[in-house]
């Protein structure tokens, strides 16, 4: 698994490879603040095309981040979710809660 953040004007990438679990959490959330700390970002965008897992906790951290680009008034969008994912989210509720491109 690997996390990586690119800031390209005012959007910032956060790029996800691999699984996304409890094991990773801590590294997702320093990426999400990372991305949040830049002052002329005004987009977020989480990109999972290369991932291949996504549990809970993976969930909770879009979450906060969501609540905190929102308090920060930057919007999250959630890319390339693949199909068995999409079904999670789907599943959880959370298709209402996150725009998906």
């Amino acid at each position: 698994m690997s996390i990586t953040v690119e800031i390209n004007g005012t959007v910032a990438n956060i790029i996800l490879s691999g699984g996304i679990d409890y094991s990773t959490q801590e590294e997702f959330k320093s990426a999400n603040k990372q991305a949040l700390a830049v002052d002329n970002v005004t987009e977020i965008h989480v990109n999972f095309a290369e991932s291949t897992f996504l549990d809970s906790s993976g969930i909770r951290a879009l979450l906060t981040l969501n609540k905190e680009a929102d308090a920060s008034g930057k919007s999250m969008i959630v890319l390339n979710v693949n199909e068995n994912m999409r079904e999670i989210f789907d599943i959880g509720g959370f298709d209402k809660v996150f725009t998906f491109r």
